[in-house]
């Protein structure tokens, strides 16, 4: 018998708590992460990623089963329904179905010409939802206490509510393409490579991997593509090309290479088969 994860221990039995995207104290609803229709919907398994990744324990770790994908108490319902749903979210939806499908295609071609794919978008709508799946995508226990103004954070939540200029002036986005069936979702993740520290959070799921870094200060796997809010597509390189990165930061460390990350604030779920 296997003990059961820690990640138990970041979900409340509690519906009240401080939204994780403005603040309020009241009623929480439960955001899916990644969002429900966006990927095929199915029982998951969430453990930590502490307890997967360099870990040869993994099997023997009970996981938490959500029979209705994964989900996070910890918004409120005008930002779930608003803010990081509707219109922002079904952007997100139609964007990672397009990608989905154009990828299959792709591998059943295995001559095409080009190794690229690329969709149009409503770049300010898809960041908007995607950066509050990752605010939202974490422990329940941050919702007991209020929100700090002051938190390295606060900006991402401005850009969430309506600021442009709270993203473009402090923060860079990179994705890539990213095909494993395994998603993770993570914040404050500090990472040192070749000098170079920074703090990035991120959010990957099936076929790409969307990472926020400060501005100027970016770490990322040499694959990556910058998205900005003027941009009108996502191009995505449908190669194994640096595929060792793909999962970046929960990669294999060398040279001066290191990476340090909170438990309770980086979260795997792995999609289970239908019974």
């Amino acid at each position: 018998m296997g003990s059961i994860s820690k990640r138990i221990e970041g979900i409340s039995k509690s519906w009240l708590g401080y939204c994780q995207i403005c603040g309020i104290y009241g009623k929480l609803t439960k955001d899916h992460v990644p969002p429900k229709a966006a990927i095929q919907l199915t029982k998951t398994e969430q453990k930590l990623m502490s307890e997967v990744y360099a870990s040869k324990s993994d099997k023997k770790i009970k996981g938490v089963i959500g029979k209705g994908g994964s989900t996070f108490l910890t918004l409120c319902g005008k930002c779930n329904g608003e803010h990081v749903g509707g219109v922002n979210d079904e952007e997100v939806s139609r964007v990672y179905k397009l990608l989905h499908q154009k990828v299959i295609e792709h591998i059943k071609k295995p001559f095409a010409y080009s190794n690229s794919i690329s969709i149009e978008l409503d770049a300010r709508k898809f960041l908007r939802a995607m950066v509050g799946h990752v605010l939202s995508a974490t422990t329940s226990k941050l919702c007991e206490n209020p929100l700090n103004d002051k938190a390295p954070d606060q900006k991402l939540r401005d850009f969430v509510l309506g600021s442009d200029s709270a993203l473009i002036d402090n923060y860079d986005i990179y994705y890539w393409y990213y095909p494993y069936r395994r998603h993770i979702s993570a914040r404050y993740v500090a990472f040192r490579n070749k000098g170079h520290s920074t703090v990035v959070d991120c959010l990957h799921f099936f076929p790409m991997a969307f990472l926020i870094t400060k501005k100027g200060e970016g770490t990322f796997p040499a694959q990556a593509n910058q998205l900005e809010l003027i941009d009108t597509k996502i191009t995505l390189e449908i190669t194994a090309r640096n595929l060792e990165y793909a999962q970046f930061p929960f990669v294999s460390l060398i040279g001066d290479q290191l990476m340090a990350s909170s438990d309770q604030l980086c979260i795997t779920s792995m999609p289970l088969n239908s019974d």
